[in-house]
């Protein structure tokens, strides 16, 4: 017949034989073992431990899968330094000064590291411990708090929820999409980091109709990395890094039914190729704001004979791209300036498909011509022609070539 060692009345397993009290030198880190884990059981995990510590030094529980819940440790520290009480993950579960008594029990065992509930005897005043006021981007250091971001790699689409709060996700996939949360569920101020270290594009989309910098979408290209905040009703943007490599952007803007300045606002501005499109309503000035940045503009609209300029707000007039034509500007931090010189150099060398001269004489030199070639080549009638070769006035025209070929 198996023996189980399981109380009838309790449900809970009964150990063979159970350690009560401890006393603990503590002169190193040291691990705590269940009272089965080990023949020796050197540092058992009793019911009550004294420690004696030598230094600032950690206890560490036994893995708290290996056990049931409700398993209970009193420490008392006998001092003279402080020590501190971890999971066997390495997370801080107490700290105790000298001359205190923490009890520590354990009320879920589904992981290595448990969960385990703290409180102090005999406090004159209440001591919260860092590790119950950790929350989201906090972790417990000993008996203070201290900033958290975990990181957490992906390769396949993903949803945060409000448990996402101060993580960061890093892309390690192709193309892909990062589903932001609710931002009225999340409230105001919960955020997320974001980087691509992938091969495609990661697109980070906000849910129903919020917006993330007043888009439906925000495409993080390989390199890209980004911290989305929320006000509770739409996202934003802060320190949106973005590789070198990528960095080229595009946007097509219709313009239909538009006269008269039309101002860059949200999602269109500091784009870098620009596509205005529709029909115009009359001619149009596209107002950019009065920073350093380049314009690649393609005007595809229609309608009449409207023309479309590239401006600042001061700037009187703009710079006129003409309608079907493309054009690279930029701004200079005052005005649009083109960023294409008109015309070519002259004269144009033989070698670029000129005749490298500037006038029709030196051109006829230059392409290899003879005084009599050029007279001939230049002659205003027949007779000079023949002239030019030394031929009579009454010579037929076979006369003329026989000469012109033996000259």
């Amino acid at each position: 017949m198996t023996n189980t060692f399981t109380q009838v009345f309790g449900g809970t397993t009964i150990y063979p034989s159970d350690v009560s009290y401890l006393a603990l030198t503590l002169s190193a880190d040291t691990s705590l073992e269940w009272p089965l884990e080990s023949n020796s059981n050197e540092n058992p995990a009793a019911r009550i431990i004294d420690v004696t510590p030598t230094g600032s030094y950690s206890i560490i529980m036994p893995p708290a899968d290996q056990t049931g819940t409700g398993q209970t440790v009193l420490f008392n520290n006998l001092g003279p330094q402080s020590v501190t009480v971890k999971n066997s993950a390495g997370a801080t579960l107490l700290s105790m000064g000298q001359g205190e008594q923490w009890q520590i029990y354990l009320i879920d065992n589904s992981t290595a590291a448990g969960t385990w509930r703290v409180f102090r005897y005999g406090a004159a005043t209440a001591q919260a411990q860092a590790s119950a006021l950790a929350g989201y981007g906090l972790a417990a250091t000993g008996s203070t708090l201290s900033q958290s971001t975990p990181v957490t790699l992906f390769s396949t689409n993903y949803t945060a929820g409000a448990t996402d709060r101060a993580k960061a996700y890093v892309w390690n996939g192709g193309l892909g999409t990062f589903t932001l949360p609710s931002a009225v569920t999340v409230g105001n101020d919960w955020f997320v980091a974001v980087r691509n270290e992938g091969t495609g594009n990661c697109v980070v989309t906000p849910q129903g109709a919020e917006t993330v910098n007043s888009a439906a979408s925000l495409t993080l290209a390989p390199g890209d990395s980004v911290t989305l905040i929320t006000d509770g009703a739409d996202w934003f943007t802060l320190g949106l890094g973005q590789s070198a490599v990528f960095a080229f952007d595009y946007t097509s803007i219709n313009l239909a039914g538009e006269s008269g300045d039309y101002t860059l606002t949200g999602s269109e501005l500091n784009r870098i190729a620009y596509q205005f499109t529709g029909a115009l309503a009359g001619n149009v000035e596209v107002v950019v704001p009065k920073t350093t940045q380049q314009y690649w503009v393609y005007n595809n609209t229609t309608g009449g004979s409207y023309t479309l300029r590239v401006k600042t707000n001061t700037q009187s007039p703009g710079v006129l791209v003409t309608r079907g034509s493309r054009a690279i500007l930029y701004c200079d931090g005052s005005e649009v300036v083109d960023a294409e010189t008109g015309g070519i150099a002259t004269p144009v060398a033989i070698a670029d498909g000129g005749t490298g001269a500037t006038t029709a004489n030196a051109a006829l030199i230059n392409l290899g011509g003879t005084s009599v070639g050029i007279a001939v080549f230049t002659a205003v009638d027949q007779a000079a022609a023949q002239s030019a070769i030394g031929v009579s006035g009454g010579a037929s025209n076979d006369a003329i070539v026989f000469a012109v070929a033996l000259g």
